[in-house]
């Protein structure tokens, strides 16, 4: 059976849900293909991940909709937290503005942290960052880099990626299974096309360097023929999926991130600091170490107040080494009974890795790599293909996910412009030439 659709998505993980939603009401017949579940087996605390959503005034309505399509946000009461050695550092608590006064940052950091920046100025202080030391500038290395997903030294961190909006206001929320079938079902109800097939099978091609259709099995198998396609899967995720779709796409082979991101879930007794703590807090040991490991954890609360998520950023190829996994939790244990002496952390559950294979996992859901790696990311070799995911954007958050959504949307819209003022003069010729 032949389908088709002159616009596909292939997605996971709600990645390509407004971008599908955002050219449905341009008019376009659009198609998303989730394969979520093709992706190996993640609860869904995996799938949100530790990053949270800074909301800045460049979010449009329409994002916050399909944000709001899934589970809901909670507010961090003080905005995104820092917890250093000498104390927490919140970016919109009613002391945040004295204690950023008080720092050892130069004006020009404290002004862009603060959001009081033009780009213009923004854009010079990044040229001249060398000029400034680490105690004058670390504020905005860590900003490029505690979400990044381009691993750079501490001094170097803002030369790469992109700053996250620290100041904005910071939202975390409790992911669930349904929050997934709640967003794809809001999807339908934009008037895009969901679907879930067995596999992808294989693509065909055209002319000119063009992909022309994708043949898939399931509930509806065939040829799907298309016009546009945008894949939303990093080369990793792509060859997991299926091997032969890997080669098309990414021809010089699936990219190893140097560094990903795992989770432990652990217990904390009740103490005065753990009733304190915020609903998620960047914990940093110590700022001139690297902000790897246990020196740089997310602390962030689950639904049940005793139990907590510990999120830290691991060598890659230490994945599913069981030991190391072991090490990296007795030292996050020691690091969390320093700051908090009656806690007695205990490890609940280990990182997936700890219990599944790769055949299971399959790539990490938060790869970060290295800078070395940045000319192999996002070459897209065929001429309507638009490419998403992690090793497109500069760091997690959804205003870097919409920025490039954005990006393809006014591509894929300018494209389909030129084909109606295309057709519309052939029908012309036509009448005036029967």
């Amino acid at each position: 059976m032949e389908l088709g659709s002159p616009v596909i998505l292939i997605s996971a993980f709600g990645r390509g849900h407004w971008l599908a939603a955002a050219l449905a009401k341009e008019g376009i017949k659009t198609t998303l293909v989730d394969v979520s579940s093709k992706l190996g087996v993640w609860p869904s605390e995996d799938v949100e991940g530790p990053f949270g959503f800074l909301r800045n005034e460049r979010i449009s309505e329409s994002q916050l909709e399909r944000l709001y399509s899934d589970d809901p946000y909670d507010e961090v009461s003080n905005g995104f937290t820092l917890w250093l050695k000498e104390g927490p550092f919140e970016f919109k608590g009613p002391v945040s503005k004295y204690k950023l006064d008080q720092s050892s940052l130069a004006t020009p950091v404290k002004e862009l942290i603060a959001g009081s920046s033009p780009d213009k100025t923004a854009k010079n202080l990044h040229k001249h960052l060398e000029a400034l030391s680490f105690d004058q500038s670390w504020i905005l290395h860590l900003a490029h880099q505690w979400s990044g997903t381009t691993y750079a030294p501490n001094a170097r961190g803002a030369c790469v990626g992109a700053a996250a909006p620290l100041s904005s206001s910071f939202l975390v929320r409790q992911a669930t299974r349904n929050g997934l079938e709640k967003s794809l079902t809001w999807l339908a109800s934009k008037g895009v096309e969901v679907m879930r097939p067995h596999q992808i099978m294989d693509v065909s091609f055209g002319g000119g360097k063009s992909i022309t259709g994708l043949e898939l099995s399931g509930e509806k198998q065939g040829l799907f023929r298309l016009e546009q396609i945008v894949w939303m899967l990093s080369s990793e995720e792509t060859y997991f999926l299926n091997e032969r779709l890997g080669k098309y796409f990414f021809p010089e082979g699936a990219l190893e991130p140097e560094w990903c991101w795992v989770r432990y879930r652990v217990g904390l007794q009740q103490c005065f600091e753990r009733d304190r703590l915020p609903l998620h807090m960047l914990v940093v040991d110590d700022l001139s170490s690297p902000w790897t490991h246990e020196n740089m954890m997310v602390l962030q609360r689950t639904s049940l107040a005793d139990q907590f998520d510990v999120w830290m950023r691991i060598p890659t190829v230490q994945r599913f080494n069981k030991e190391y996994l072991t090490v990296r939790s007795d030292r996050m244990k020691n690091l969390l009974m320093a700051r908090m002496s009656l806690s007695d952390p205990q490890i609940l559950s280990f990182p997936q890795e700890y219990y599944y294979t790769y055949a299971q996992l399959g790539a990490s859901r938060f790869p970060v790599f290295g800078e070395k790696q940045t000319s192999r990311r996002g070459r897209a070799g065929f001429g309507n293909l638009h490419l998403d995911g992690p090793e497109v954007w500069p760091h997690y958050s959804w205003g870097a996910y919409f920025d490039n959504h954005e990006r393809i949307q006014l591509q894929i819209v300018n494209w389909w412009k030129e084909k109606l003022l295309k057709e519309q003069k052939e029908k012309k010729r036509k009448e005036q030439n029967p």
